[in-house]
């Protein structure tokens, strides 16, 4: 568990009430139920939407297993069910001040059985969750499959010294075995993809959207990021849980597609600035690389090609070295036929503030921008980017996609 478990019993221990006392008073918040297979477990009710942990509430299960939270809450947000005894055993579950949720479950497998009722968002969170747990299952049998083919297939290498047949065992067996195998893993990620944005389209303003936005990679689901923290800030502006998302989709915002990527100021091979900025109006590739990058130098030639073939029609390139010999970089932009003007570095490498900046942690990395500087396209190299860029400059040549 994500706190100190010491800590937690000890807080508890001052809010501890017998379940099967007389009726409790007090608070804003009621949580009641009945656990199966438990009789006089101590259970805490854990505010978990903060770093850190608080408990906010605890009780003891009467013989049948019934028991009463009531808790005083500030604010909407995500807390934990635990059974005291086991830690591994908790449900997490939605409230807000005023709930009045019933809670229900098996003690011995409390996060795979709870149902709710009385909070429409738990019910959305538990919705989410049932079908990810469903996804998990269909997806585990496929990862172990293809981690068995690649296991398999080290050790035929392995045993085998035919060059021949090692590359024909690889093309006629191994590949298609990889492939259709990872067709299927691609078919059910798809699905729930589609599944993720129907849930989210379906109640906007829901907190159980802030977990499954975290299964939406924001650079192709921006649109699904903005849309849930726009609805929840309306009513839960200041729930640390919404502030915590607001700050997530600001420091993603620069990083999905249609947004505008962060400004790259640095200086050309004579110590003059060049900003990224100064660009706007042309399709630029933002190219990250170095002279001593033997990737970078042999996927060079297609930049050059196509660079060649579209610099008439607004295509260009802003080269970002990560080198710290500068006549190693100069002599690269020469011998390489780099004929574009935006050359830049800092000559500092990999401490060049550029690489956090723009989240890569290998080169050659490349992100294309539009003419308003604003982000279509992620390491494209090779075919990828030739034909985004046939895309863009052959398809319809007054619109950039």
């Amino acid at each position: 568990m994500m706190k100190n478990l010491l800590t937690v019993a000890a807080a508890a221990s001052l809010l501890l009430t017998a379940c099967g006392d007389a009726a409790r008073t007090g608070g804003n918040t009621i949580v009641s139920g009945r656990l199966e297979n438990s009789s006089g477990d101590t259970l805490y009710l854990v505010n978990v939407s903060q770093r850190d942990f608080i408990v906010v509430d605890s009780c003891v299960t009467t013989e049948d297993g019934s028991f009463e939270f009531r808790p005083t809450l500030e604010y909407k947000g995500f807390y934990n069910i635990e059974v005291g005894k086991d830690p591994e055993q908790f449900a997490t579950i939605i409230l807000e001040p005023e709930d009045s949720v019933s809670f229900n479950g098996n003690a011995q497998n409390l996060g795979y059985t709870w149902i709710t009722t009385g909070s429409e968002d738990s019910k959305h969170f538990e919705e989410f969750n049932r079908y990810f747990t469903q996804y998990d299952q269909k997806r585990r049998p496929l990862t172990t499959r293809i981690d068995s083919i690649q296991r398999a297939f080290q050790i035929q290498m392995s045993m085998m010294t035919d060059t021949v047949a090692m590359k024909k065992l690889e093309k006629d067996v191994i590949e298609p075995l990889f492939n259709a195998t990872q067709e299927k893993l691609n078919l059910y990620a798809d699905t729930a993809t589609i599944w993720l944005h129907s849930f989210i389209e379906a109640h906007p303003a829901s907190f159980a959207n802030i977990p499954a936005l975290r299964l939406l990679d924001p650079y192709e689901n921006f649109q699904w990021w903005e849309m849930t923290i726009n609805a929840l800030e309306k009513d839960h502006k200041t729930a640390p849980n919404v502030v915590l998302l607001r700050d997530l989709v600001e420091r993603e915002r620069p990083y999905a597609l249609g947004q505008v990527v962060p400004d790259i100021v640095l200086n050309d091979v004579n110590g003059q600035p060049m900003k990224l900025s100064d660009t706007r109006g042309s399709v630029v590739l933002v190219d990250f690389w170095a002279s001593w990058c033997a990737p970078c130098r042999q996927e060079l030639p297609n930049v050059v090609s196509n660079y060649k073939k579209y610099k008439d029609k607004g295509f260009d390139v802003f080269s970002v070295s990560l080198d710290s010999d500068k006549e190693a970089w100069k002599k690269a932009i020469a011998s390489d036929g780099l004929t574009w003007k935006w050359h830049v570095s800092d000559l500092m490498q990999w401490q060049s503030p550029v690489v956090q900046l723009y989240r890569f942690q290998g080169i050659p990395h490349t992100v294309l921008i539009d003419r308003e500087g604003r982000l279509i396209g992620k390491n494209l190299r090779g075919e990828d980017l030739s034909n985004k860029l046939k895309e863009i400059f052959e398809s319809d040549s007054s619109t950039v996609k």
